[in-house]
């Protein structure tokens, strides 16, 4: 009998430059330190990548892909001359900001994205079409749980996991092209004031904590016939120095790591580590793609009884 699978990512937001942090000396330790670690340990990373930051290490970014990795655009509109919040933008200011970040980051890349990550999750009904209008094929722009109107990153009721976008509803699964895989979240524990669901972010928590909300997740998905691909994804910024030994996220990052494989094995499960691109590979191979209409149905159980005067 074949062992469960469970694809493994691990992200990171490249965005040292912005202006909040403008130091690019520190986001390509962040960045290198953390790639490195995930080869030393096997694992394989999705970057997603502000224009300023592959602009200001080109030569190293480009090289993660030859290394096993992937490489994607990210996006903060405050560093592009936009508003901070994408999430309160019309369609047309959408397409013209990603467009232009779009193309920035292919000038210093040298080969145009197909994975996308919107700074702060800040997102609306229209950003799926834009995004998939784009070219884009990926990404992470959900947060399951997640419920910040202040940054106009409003997610409760998205699906958890993997999943087909709809272009007219950001919390349904729909027929779009685009597929949305959301960070790892455990939906019954919320920081932040009860605004963000614990999430395997490596700067939220230590270690001991991280493995809880891996473990959790893990036993939710191993049996549930409705999640064709399973996934366990891990995120960061590299606004952290990951070449420290004695920098505490580092130390974070390698428990955690040690910690999924040791939940995996113990659960009898197999890990495989992929990028973002490599699982949405799969689950294209999986899942079809279903009408949104035909997802939809009202429960009329309760209208079954005898009228009553």
């Amino acid at each position: 009998m074949s062992k469960t699978k469970f694809w493994i990512n691990w992200s990171i937001d490249c965005e040292a430059t912005q202006h909040s942090v403008n130091d690019a000396g520190l986001g390509l330790k962040g960045a290198r330190g953390y790639a490195d670690i995930l080869d030393a340990n096997g694992m394989k990373g999705t970057f997603f990548i502000i224009p300023k930051d592959a602009e200001s290490n080109p030569d190293f970014y480009r090289s993660l892909t030859g290394r096993g990795h992937e490489t994607g655009l990210h996006l903060h509109p405050g560093d592009e001359g936009y508003f901070e919040f994408a999430g309160v933008m019309g369609p047309e200011e959408q397409h013209e900001l990603v467009s232009v970040a779009k193309d920035r980051w292919s000038q210093a890349m040298g080969f145009e994205p197909v994975c996308f990550c919107m700074g702060y999750a800040s997102a609306n009904d229209y950003t799926y079409g834009v995004l998939e209008d784009l070219g884009f094929r990926h990404g992470q722009v959900g947060l399951p749980g997640r419920r910040l109107p202040e940054t106009a990153s409003v997610w409760e009721g998205e699906p958890l996991y993997i999943h087909y976008t709809n272009r007219y509803n950001r919390l349904l699964p729909g027929d779009m092209d685009f597929v949305d895989v959301p960070h790892t979240v455990d939906i019954e524990s919320y920081m932040w004031g009860g605004k963000h669901p614990q999430d395997l972010r490596v700067e939220l928590v230590d270690a001991k904590n991280h493995w809880y909300t891996a473990y959790k997740s893990v036993m939710r998905q191993k049996d549930d016939e409705t999640i064709p691909v399973k996934v366990i994804r891990g995120v960061t910024h590299n606004t952290f120095d990951y070449t420290d030994p004695d920098n505490f996220r580092r130390q974070t990052l390698l428990g955690m790591i040690d910690g999924i494989k040791n939940i995996l094995e113990d659960a009898d499960c197999e890990c495989i580590p992929a990028t973002v691109g490599t699982i949405v590979e799969k689950f294209r191979e999986t899942v079809p793609k279903i009408d949104a209409k035909k997802l939809l149905k009202l429960d009329r159980r309760g209208y079954q009884g005898k009228k009553t005067v």
